[in-house]
Order: structure tokens, then C-alpha cells, then sequence
């Protein structure tokens, strides 16, 4: 029971780390919220704490350093426009209370604990689809949620930033089909296929996989007075690195006993890929690199060609200094 419950922790945490991969106002929310209820501050660091890799837990961050960086950003998207007309710290207060309505919504709709609970109630009587289906119904109710925090988070953005915004809030969405298609129906079915026992197998790996892909954007050591809220952006990097992750991931839950959960999980990353322009990108990077490998192994071809000529040349003038 444990080990399924500590998986299905697994497959919630990469849902979320995959979502935050690509969405900025979650990454927003995250690094800024306080959450109403102490118990879900509980559940969401238990959250992280089963799916970060060692030596990355909750940074040492005080509310004013949060509010500082929030406070910075809005002004910096906003640069352009007069002084008078930007009021940056009211903006910064804005998203904070919309953050914290967002996640008194979100957890108002699903306690994380709570659907974990029914999932391992429901899952030796066969009604997994009962639980998804009573959550699923709940989805117009959070995009919502999530629709009414974006519109107070854009004016924290800049012309490019909200550019990838509309692409990042696509993706949100075609996420949350997936979970909820037919009531959860994939879901189910990598609970029924053993995919909580699989990703708790390969659990160290995939920690290994998140630090390599994405360790350069979660320093251990976080000196707090030096940092800035990063572009908020799906670009060409974060594309490579996203389909770095998914390889790396993919690979090592296929050596588990069933095909199935590598198989879900794979298809989650591919919606990602293909409501934004990562599939492109993608694509040119794998061509790029079939292009060099080419050319390189023509180039040692033609070396070799080149070195037994030579080789033939030197043996040929040999012989007839001898002779």
C-alpha cells in the first residue's frame, strides 16, 4: 500500500513538475504564495520532498525577499511606460492575493491528501473512475481559478513573456483533457498498469533526470540578494532541456515490468510539445544532430579512403626502391 501511495505521489509530482516546466504563472505562484491552510503548505513540501532530487528543498526565503523580486519584475515589464503610470508594488500585491485565491480554489477542489486517500481506497474495488470522475466534473470550476490569476499576473510580463503566456495556458489546458479524458480514463489506466510501482522503482533516476535538465535553474547554495525572476518563457533552451528530461525519463520507465506507464507518461510530454512550437524545435535539433553524426562518420570514411591511398602509395614506392 505504501509503496502505490508513495507512487501516486510520483506521477501527481510530475504532472505538476511538467506543468511548471511550462507554465509561468505557476512558477510565479509557487515561488510567491503563502497558502491559507498550514496543512497544505504540509502536503505540497511532502510533494516536492518525494520527487527533488537530494539538497534541494525549500530555499531559505523570507515573504519581504519574495515580495522584493515580484515588486522588481513588475517594474521591469513595465519599464517603458512612464513612472507615474506604473505602480509596481501594488501590482506585486495584486498577484499575491490572487495567489492565494488561486490556491484556496485549487484546494478547495482537490485536496492533494484527500484524492490520494480515495485513490487508494478506490483502487482494489475497481472505481477509480468513480474518484476521476467526481474530480473531472470539477474542471470548468478550475480553469477558472486559473484563468482569473493570468489575467492579474500579465501585467507583470513583458511583450514576450505574454507571448509564450497564451502558448503556456494552451498547454495548461490541453493537460488537464488529458487527465480528465473520459473521467480520467488514462489515469486509471496507469494505476490499473502498475505505474505508481514503476515510478517508485525509478524514483532516484528520475530525480537524476530533473537535476541534470534542470538543475542550472535550482541552485542549492540560493543567495538571495543577487536574484531575479527569470524570463518567464518556453523558448529553443527550454524546449531542448524539456525533451531532454522526457527522454531521460521515458528511458528508464521502460525497463519496468509493463510498457503502459512509460507509454502515458510519454504521451503527457507530447501534448506539451505539440501545442507549442517545441515539436519544431525538437525536430530541427534531431536533424541538426543526424546531419553532424553524417558528415562526421563521411569524414572518417573518406580519412580512412585517404589513409589507405597512402598507406598503398608509400608500400608501392617502397617496393621500388627495392627492386
Amino acid at each position: 500500500m505504501e509503496t502505490t501511495l508513495n507512487g501516486s505521489r510520483r506521477l501527481l509530482a510530475l504532472c505538476v513538475a511538467l506543468i511548471g516546466c511550462c507554465c509561468c504563472c505557476c512558477s510565479l505562484a509557487a515561488a510567491e504564495l503563502q497558502l491559507p491552510n498550514a496543512s497544505n503548505i504540509k502536503d505540497l513540501n511532502e510533494l516536492g520532498a518525494h520527487y527533488l532530487p537530494a539538497g534541494y528543498g525549500p530555499a531559505n526565503v523570507s515573504l519581504a525577499d519574495l515580495q522584493r523580486l515580484l515588486e522588481q519584475k513588475c517594474a521591469k515589464a513595465n519599464a517603458a511606460l512612464p513612472a507615474s503610470e506604473v505602480n509596481a508594488t501594488k501590482l506585486s500585491d495584486d498577484i499575491q492575493q490572487a495567489g492565494g485565491k488561486l490556491m484556496e480554489c485549487l484546494n478547495g477542489l482537490a485536496n492533494i491528501t484527500v484524492v490520494l486517500d480515495e485513490v487508494e481506497r478506490a483502487r482494489p474495488l475497481g472505481d477509480l473512475d468513480v474518484v476521476f470522475e467526481k474530480y473531472c466534473l470539477r474542471l470548468p470550476q478550475a480553469r477558472q481559478c486559473l484563468t482569473d490569476f493570468n489575467a492579474v499576473l500579465l501585467p507583470c510580463l513583458t511583450r514576450e513573456e505574454r507571448q509564450h503566456n497564451a502558448v503556456m495556458q494552451r498547454i495548461i489546458g490541453k493537460l488537464l483533457d488529458f487527465v480528465c479524458y473520459k473521467n480520467g480514463d488514462q489515469i486509471a489506466l496507469f494505476i490499473a498498469e502498475q505505474g505508481p510501482e514503476c515510478l517508485e522503482q525509478h524514483k532516484d533516476n528520475m530525480g537524476r533526470c530533473l537535476e541534470k535538465s534542470f538543475g542550472h535553474y535550482m541552485p542549492s547554495q540560493l543567495n538571495i540578494s543577487t536574484v531575479e525572476l527569470p524570463e518567464l518563457v518556453l523558448g529553443s533552451r527550454q524546449c531542448t532541456e524539456l525533451h531532454d528530461f522526457e527522454s531521460c525519463v521515458v528511458r528508464h520507465l521502460e525497463n519496468c515490468t509493463n510498457i503502459t506507464p512509460s507509454n502515458i507518461v510519454e504521451s503527457m510530454f507530447r501534448y506539451v510539445r505539440k501545442e507549442s512550437n517545441c515539436q519544431q524545435i525538437v525536430d530541427r535539433v534531431t536533424r541538426d544532430h543526424s546531419q553532424a553524426l553524417t558528415q562526421r562518420a563521411g569524414a572518417a570514411r573518406s580519412w580512412t579512403h585517404s589513409a589507405g591511398a597512402a598507406a598503398a602509395a608509400i608500400t608501392l614506392a617502397l617496393a621500388l626502391a627495392v627492386m
